[in-house]
């Protein structure tokens, strides 16, 4: 019975017709490249293992086309894989892929680019990661459909990165992450570029200039020392947060810098200040030097709450931008007024501080017409939460509107 079974099935498979061969085999070649071509590649492969002439046709069918390969991510700190990168590279490029993410962490191999890396014209977003490795183009760089790039850890001069820029005309968005070998980012020749973001690592031997006329957005953070920013005349939108220890150094110069940092801010539309960034505003040092007027309509703070007073920084900020309509507060544990935490089991008391600090916040504004608290889920329920937010003061403003949030969603 079962060997009955197998013949039908054989018998099925090859036609039927007992001639010993397949009906796949006995089809003429452009009829099977027409099959090829309307079948998904996985049950094409199926159906050759049935046919041997089937085999054939799937080598040399030239009307196939698979399907587009859009990225290529390449993550790897193995020695042993350095040789196999570039064939990886060129494989990418010859699929003309658009997206590529390249992060090599080797310890002891070093990489280096082939020439040929430098030429793409397909490529529109590029992510390089490679470890404390220098990355010098040796010829011209070609990259014309290039909008966003991104390096991390490179040790790029500035000469290096003048010459990869100068082959990205269309270049958006660049990012520099911790390049703490660069000291003149000049971005004047770069007509396209929208959006900069600048970390550089406390160790940095050296502040960096920047020349950025054509930018809108800026992000600078974790820096050692404040950039010197030499034209950033088209800024409307900047964020900036800096290690506290930012000027532990040469004090008199830092303390120039920053107030110079300030002066270049006073145009921008949306500013972000970080936590670190503020308390360094609130500094005795600081307290006595000119403070610019803003002209900021959006301003977030990343700070604490503190329960009975604003610290000096945020005060003088909120006092000289005389034209702030939205207000966001991303608030971190509360802080009393000399500056220590409270118990994690006086979460109804410390809901009680964010009524007193938004109070004190109001009266520091004039033309403000709406406030965004961002607050951990832990003071949104606790008990009596709801009907403090009801008897906020507004200011003598019933325009104004308060809306709170969990900071877990952005």
């Amino acid at each position: 019975m079962a060997n009955s079974r197998r013949r039908r099935r054989e018998n099925s498979i090859g036609g039927g017709g007992g001639g010993g061969g397949d009906s796949i085999s006995s089809l003429p070649d452009e009829l099977l490249q027409q099959i090829l071509c309307l079948m998904p590649t996985k049950f094409a492969v199926r159906t050759s293992l049935l046919s041997k002439r089937w085999r054939r046709i799937c080598m040399i069918q030239d009307r196939y086309t698979a399907p587009k390969m859009m990225s290529l991510y390449l993550r790897t700190g193995m020695a042993s894989t350095v040789k196999h990168i570039n064939r990886w590279i060129e494989l990418a490029k010859s699929r003309k892929v658009e997206n590529m993410s390249l992060q090599l962490k080797f310890k002891t191999s070093k990489y280096t680019f082939p020439d040929s890396f430098y030429t793409d014209s397909f490529l529109k977003e590029l992510k390089v990661s490679i470890f404390y490795t220098d990355m010098i183009p040796r010829g011209s760089v070609s990259w014309t459909s290039l909008k966003k790039f991104s390096l991390s850890y490179c040790r790029l001069s500035d000469e290096s990165l003048a010459t990869i820029l100068s082959g990205c005309p269309v270049l958006q968005s660049l990012t520099l992450y911790f390049c703490n070998e660069l000291r003149v980012l000049d971005l004047s020749n770069s007509s396209s570029l929208r959006t900069l973001r600048v970390d550089r690592n406390y160790s940095a031997p050296t502040p960096m200039q920047i020349v950025a006329p054509h930018i809108h957005c800026l992000k600078l953070m974790n820096s050692q020392l404040p950039c010197t920013l030499v034209d950033v005349s088209s800024l409307a939108e900047a964020k900036l947060d800096f290690w506290y220890g930012s000027l532990h150094g040469t004090e008199a110069d830092s303390v120039r810098k920053m107030q110079e940092l300030l002066e270049k801010l006073h145009n921008v539309e949306k500013l972000t200040l970080g936590e670190n960034f503020l308390q360094i505003l609130s500094l005795p040092k600081l307290r006595g030097l000119p403070f610019p007027v803003f002209n900021v309509q959006a301003l977030k703070l990343e700070t604490f709450l503190f329960e009975y007073v604003i610290p000096p920084g945020i005060e003088r900020l909120l006092q000289n931008s005389h034209y702030l309509k939205r207000l966001t507060l991303h608030a971190r544990t509360c802080k009393n007024e000399v500056g220590f935490r409270w118990s994690n089991s006086r979460r109804d008391a410390e809901s009680k501080h964010v009524a007193t600090f938004i109070e004190l916040m109001f009266k520091s504004i004039k033309t403000l017409e709406k406030m965004v608290v961002r607050l951990k889920d832990c003071y949104l329920e606790a008990r009596g939460f709801k009907e403090m937010v009801q008897t906020l003061p507004h200011n003598n403003n019933d325009n104004v509107s308060i809306v709170f949030s969990d900071t877990r969603y952005k």
